[in-house]
């Protein structure tokens, strides 16, 4: 695993501490959208780490690559039904 990727992972919630800071000061400097921005960014990591979702498997997995080709083929079906000409 990349250097990055692991820093991240091992000190998440201090990412998140460092998102409310952030937030924190652009409020305090009335900077409403990118403070509010920070907070969401915070309530969002928040929810999936407890959750117990990994987040950089969002990130570095490839959600469209398959493991296993279809049990059945129903689409192969449904693509030749696609291309007969209609009467």
């Amino acid at each position: 695993m990349h250097p990055i990727m692991l820093h991240i992972r091992e000190h998440l919630w201090l990412w998140v501490a460092g998102f409310s800071l952030l937030g924190l000061c652009l409020l305090l400097l009335r900077l409403a959208t990118p403070g509010a921005f920070a907070f969401m960014i915070v309530g969002v990591v928040i929810m999936l780490k407890s959750q117990g979702t990994d987040l950089l498997a969002i990130i570095t997995e490839d959600p469209l690559m398959q493991d296993e080709e279809p049990a059945d083929s129903s689409t192969e079906a449904l693509t030749e039904r696609a291309r007969e000409p209609v009467r």
